[in-house]
């Protein structure tokens, strides 16, 4: 087990923006990667809808290291929740804004958000909720893998060194 340490724990608004760094940083690379391949080879990689979960899980699984490195210990359940809840909120925010930036370049521009049939919008509207929901349950997961994962690799090399 890991021995508690006077290190300073580290803040939420850290974790927050380490989150949203790494978060943007995946978007812009795979962003990227795709019209480098749409370009180059001439070819479409299809659907891309799971790898934002993907970088979602890897970002906060990102966040959680971070906080064992620092702190030498698990996040508290209690503070990992907050955590959790701050970048699903976060998360929210710059999916908008991407769908804002994208809406503001297509043609038509924001008008072509309100194009769509009042079905649609009360199927969106609903969608929403549970969206946020499974990014936050998938947040506060990847929180609590990522500083397990961590520790594990911190025993190990206490091992290692041990033997």
């Amino acid at each position: 087990m890991s021995q508690p340490s006077s290190v300073q724990p580290i803040s939420n608004g850290a974790l927050l923006l380490r989150y949203i760094a790494f978060l943007v940083g995946g978007v812009i690379v795979l962003n990227v990667a795709i019209m480098a391949l749409e370009s180059y080879f001439k070819q479409s990689p299809g659907s891309t809808g799971a790898l934002g979960l993907i970088l979602i899980w890897s970002a906060a699984s990102w966040i959680g290291q971070i906080w064992f490195k620092r702190e030498q210990t698990r996040p508290p359940s209690g503070r990992a929740w907050s955590v959790a809840l701050l970048c699903a909120l976060a998360t929210f925010v710059l999916q908008a804004l991407f769908v804002l930036v994208i809406a503001g370049f297509m043609p038509g521009g924001f008008a072509s958000i309100a194009r769509y049939r009042s079905s649609d919008q009360m199927l969106i509207a609903g969608a929403v909720p549970g969206i946020f929901v499974l990014e936050f349950l998938l947040i506060r997961a990847a929180i609590s893998r990522g500083a397990r994962a961590e520790e594990k690799r911190a025993q190990r090399q206490v091992a290692k060194a041990a033997a």
